[in-house]
C-alpha cells in the first residue's frame, strides 16, 4: 500500500504514522524500489485489529 492508501485507511496523518513507527507503534514500510516504499496491506490490517498492543514482528 502507498502512504496516501494507509492514511485513507487508517485516518492518520503522514507526522503521525512516522512519529509511530519511529516509536515502534506502527508497522514500518517495506522498499519497493529505489526512493519507493510502501505497506503490506495485511501489516496494516493486523494493526487496524489492535493498535494499541501492536507490536513490530516482522523485519523489512
Amino acid at each position: 500500500m502507498r502512504e496516501r492508501d494507509v492514511i485513507e485507511v487508517t485516518s492518520l496523518s503522514h507526522s503521525t504514522i512516522w512519529r509511530a513507527m519511529k516509536e515502534g507503534r506502527f508497522p514500518r514500510p517495506i522498499l519497493i524500489s529505489p526512493g519507493r516504499v510502501g505497506w503490506r496491506e495485511s501489516t496494516i490490517i493486523a494493526w487496524q485489529e489492535n493498535p494499541t498492543k501492536w507490536k513490530v514482528t516482522e523485519v523489512a
